[in-house]
């Protein structure tokens, strides 16, 4: 295929906020070119707490409404970050309800710690307040009696000093990849061009003032060599996530520095029957936030935060940190016989946050920064992006570009069309074999810039969410689209091989034995 070399505006990373930016500008008329060194949504997209939260953290016990008065700025940013979340909440479940769920979440109200129940009250009608008309949170506080009739919460730490529950409704993204796949095929339908195994490798401003991008195209076998070649763009937006430091000095631009990463853990286990749909939101004695959320029979927990620097080769749980985590987890049901050989698989993720100075482990504000050249191109950086409010990062982005470029072509409504059905086996298929769709599964490896067999199992058609990691279906899925990828079968057994290792590595799933 002939591809254009010249755009208005490149966009370097194909996670959600890098898609969202592709989506809306390309619909805004810019000439778009969307370049991601791995597959889409294969970084931080893929290794998020799924939910389409609704922001009560942003009022956690950690941050007491003394700091918001003493730092009147902090105070303005989280509520714009809550008022944010609420909106972008109702935006979505209302444009796309087939890709989210609903969960009933519970937070635990003791008497003299965690959360207490006048603040809980508090943010939850602070929370309407920033939404009126949105998607209802359904919130109503219980006391004691009615939270002890919940058979869960009678695993619960402190019992004694217990004095109710708050019930809410959260959503949960049943499939955050696809999510982010359907935004870039939504671009491209749009114009864009979007290139998967696309590294950007060098990037310099020639003396008309544009800008030149290396790029390495990935695809091809390590014993020939990337082929390289370079684009020309007025404008780039890096929206690379946690990367977006690590992105401008590898390709030799200097610019500030602007992000600062936090790596999240989590783990997977079954529960007892009545933790089955139930999902429970709290606080740790340090005050972070920790989340027991429903995965079909079985639960994910955490996060466990740690200050980490990213790295090209992504993150991966390690051992301690899972320990701590279940520490974490018999801290708040004691009850329950919690313990190594429980967990099933994990995964860890690097979360981008914004850097600034006194926070060693970013802040949680969500901006888009113009670093570009005085008399030069433009040169944006987003930091803080998040699953759950990408629609307003990819709209803020294209109102940006529109301030310093005219687009090229007309205008068209945003898409936001969820453009194949949730297969009948995802992350919520418990069964040790997942059944598989295999005219769908051809046709995503036709359509949709498939590579390698994760990139459809995973980030394509969900299959890869089930309890096995989709272990047991990966030959079956790898011999259905041969013909279409061109595999002979040795190759379909060296991306089965493949397949295996990358989930022994990414997930600590043990690899099948053959």
């Amino acid at each position: 295929m002939n591809q254009r070399a010249s755009f208005q505006v490149a966009v370097i990373g194909g996670g959600i906020t890098g898609a969202s930016a592709a989506n809306h500008l390309a619909a805004a008329g810019f000439s778009t070119v969307l370049l991601e060194r791995g597959d889409f949504a294969s970084g931080t997209s893929s290794r998020s707490s799924r939910l389409q939260h609704c922001g009560l953290t942003y009022f956690s016990p950690g941050r007491s409404i003394w700091n918001f008065l003493l730092k009147p700025r902090m105070a303005i940013e989280h509520l714009e970050l809550a008022r944010r979340a609420m909106r972008d909440r109702s935006r979505f479940v209302r444009a796309t309800p087939e890709r989210v769920r609903p969960v009933r979440f519970y937070t635990p109200l003791y008497r003299n710690d965690g959360i207490p129940a006048w603040k809980a009250r508090l943010g939850f009608r602070l929370l309407e307040l920033l939404d009126p008309g949105g998607v209802p949170l359904d919130f109503e506080v219980l006391g004691s009696e009615e939270a002890a009739s919940e058979p869960a919460l009678r695993h619960l730490r402190g019992r004694q000093d217990l004095v109710g529950a708050v019930k809410f409704t959260e959503y949960q993204f049943d499939w955050p990849e696809r999510i982010c796949v359907d935004t870039v095929m939504n671009a491209r339908d749009c114009g864009a061009q979007v290139r998967n195994y696309a590294e950007v490798t060098g990037i310099r401003q020639a003396t008309d003032g544009r800008w030149h991008l290396a790029v390495a195209d990935r695809r091809g076998r390590a014993e020939d060599g990337n082929v390289l070649s370079t684009i020309a763009a007025d404008c780039i937006v890096n929206a690379t996530g946690a990367w977006v430091d690590e992105t401008a000095s590898r390709c030799g631009l200097s610019v500030p520095h602007v992000n600062q990463g936090l790596k999240g853990t989590n783990i997977v286990t079954r529960l007892p029957d009545e933790f089955r749909g139930l999902a429970l939101e709290t606080v740790l004695p340090d005050g972070n936030p920790f989340y027991v959320i429903p995965w079909g029979d079985l639960h994910y927990f955490g996060p466990r935060d740690e200050p980490c620097d990213p790295t090209p080769d992504g993150f991966r749980a390690d051992e301690s940190t899972i320990l701590a985590l279940l520490q974490d987890f018999r801290s708040i049901f004691p009850s329950i016989p919690i313990a190594r050989e429980d967990v099933l698989y994990s995964w860890a993720g690097v979360r981008p946050r914004t850097a600034r100075p006194g926070h060693p482990d970013g802040c949680e504000a969500v901006l888009l920064h113009d670093l570009s050249r005085p008399g030069g191109s433009a040169y944006y950086t987003y930091t803080g992006g998040l699953l759950m409010t990408h629609r307003n990062a990819g709209a803020s982005i294209a109102e940006a570009v529109s301030k310093r470029i005219r687009p090229e072509y007309p205008s068209r409504p945003v898409s936001y069309a969820a453009r194949i059905a949730k297969p009948s086996s995802t992350g919520h298929s418990t069964s040790s074999h997942a059944a598989i769709d295999i005219e769908q599964l051809r046709l995503a490896a036709r359509e949709e810039l498939v590579f390698h067999l994760d990139d459809l199992l995973f980030r394509r058609l969900g299959l890869g969410w089930s309890e096995r990691l989709g272990l047991d279906i990966a030959r079956q899925a790898a011999e259905a689209i041969a013909d279409i990828m061109g595999w002979s079968p040795a190759e379909v057994a060296q991306e089965v091989e493949r397949y295996n290792n990358l989930v022994a590595r990414e997930f600590g799933m043990a690899k099948p034995c053959i």
